[in-house]
């Protein structure tokens, strides 16, 4: 999800070298301090400082923050503060557990599995246009019982949502209004119908809720546009690091094929490295002292969570399978936590188990040099181009499909 950086904040933010290569990038917005200002933005980039404003949602505002993206529904829960935050919470966590994350597992790989063998046997392929940004749509709709059908429509619509563009988040255009519209006119018909004759599916069970714990009907669309803003764009984005990671180490290829519990390991690597959200939001409510440096109130500032995740390790630059349980900032902290994180590592985990079963062996094509887009709140390849043995059979090695 991308967030305003503010125009007079162009020179400092937007010169970040941060387009090939990310240690470079986020030793650039480290530099500085623990707690600085550029551009009239504050930053935040030691484990000291992001965490002080986790512990403190009262001073950090979150809600504060996305009030800037202009939403005409509430993005639950990431835009509501405390204490109303709780309530969502209490309802959400519990349908995004690992257990019920578990019980469509299945699913989620039947799914995969036949998006890789769309192209397993042509002998390359697109990483980013033939993979990554169709699964996530397709888990989402899955999530809210949504018919896959409609998964290219449902796409096109968050493309333009979404955008392309840099940091900056300014008034919405024709195009993305048109797009806004209409999905808010497609969730509604489902969440109506939903209401009729619920299913076995997240939508259904928060329509459920009864007594104080019901739902208005913009809480629900406001619920439904966040899985849609922060989910889709960010595992797109994800998998498309951490199929480049395997695709340029084959010694990192071999680990995980003779080991598949690492499989785990490497997922958690990638994202401490490759971070697809490496900053998030807030508006200080309150001037405050961080780190020994005074914040005022009403600063909007930026917690660089991508900076976190490379202090404090013996090799914080590289992919170390042997620290892959150490933890990482990825999916922020505090209240705010990621909701969705647990579902994000089991698609993570299927992806990289389910293309290995096909595509043992594979190279970044040849000439390319994948670059991230910036500025961008959320950094992701567009392209990510891949060849491998044409002779792969279109069904997992090993096994049918």
């Amino acid at each position: 999800m991308a967030h305003d950086t503010g125009g007079a904040a162009a020179s400092f933010y937007d010169a970040a070298p941060m387009a090939f290569d990310r240690t470079e990038g986020w030793a650039y917005f480290r530099g500085p301090g623990d707690v600085y200002e550029r551009d009239g933005l504050w930053y935040l980039t030691s484990p000291q400082a992001v965490r002080f404003a986790h512990q403190h949602p009262e001073i950090f505002s979150s809600a504060k923050a996305f009030d800037s993206l202009g939403s005409p529904v509430p993005l639950i829960p990431i835009a509501i503060d405390p204490p109303a935050h709780v309530r969502y919470r209490r309802l959400l966590d519990p349908m995004l557990a690992p257990r019920v994350i578990g019980g469509i597992e299945d699913e989620l790989r039947r799914q995969v599995r036949e998006i890789i063998g769309e192209f397993a046997g042509r002998g390359s392929c697109d990483v980013m246009a033939d993979l990554a940004k169709l699964y996530p749509a397709q888990v989402i709709m899955t999530l809210f019982g949504l018919p896959l059908e409609d998964r290219d429509t449902f796409i096109a619509w968050t493309k333009v949502l979404v955008g392309s563009s840099g940091g900056g988040v300014g008034e919405a255009t024709p195009e993305q209004m048109e797009a806004g519209l209409a999905l808010f006119s497609y969730l509604q018909e489902y969440i109506d119908e939903k209401r009729a004759t619920p299913a076995d599916d997240m939508l259904s069970r928060v329509l459920s809720m009864e007594g104080e714990d019901a739902w208005t009907n913009e809480e629900i669309l406001g619920l439904c546009f966040l899985f849609i803003l922060a989910g889709l764009d960010t595992v797109t984005a994800a998998i498309g690091f951490v199929l480049r990671a395997l695709g340029e180490d084959p010694g990192l290829r071999a680990r995980i094929a003779a080991d598949p519990q690492l499989t785990g390991p490497l997922v958690e690597e990638v994202l401490r490295l490759e971070l697809p959200a490496p900053m998030t939001p807030r508006v200080t409510t309150q001037a405050v002292e961080v780190c020994g440096t005074t914040i005022p109130s009403g600063a909007y500032a930026f917690l660089c969570l991508a900076t976190v995740n490379r202090q404090d390790r013996d090799h914080p630059d590289s992919i170390d399978l042997g620290a892959g349980d150490r933890g990482h900032m990825s999916f922020g902290g505090g209240i705010h936590r990621c909701l969705g994180s647990h579902l994000a590592r089991r698609e993570l985990r299927i992806v990289v188990e389910e293309w290995l079963s096909f595509i043992p062996d594979f190279t970044l094509a040849e000439g390319v040099r994948p670059a991230v887009h910036w500025p961008s709140g959320t950094l992701h390849y567009e392209s990510l181009p891949v060849i491998f043995p044409a002779t792969v059979a279109a069904s997992p090695v090993g096994g049918a499909a």
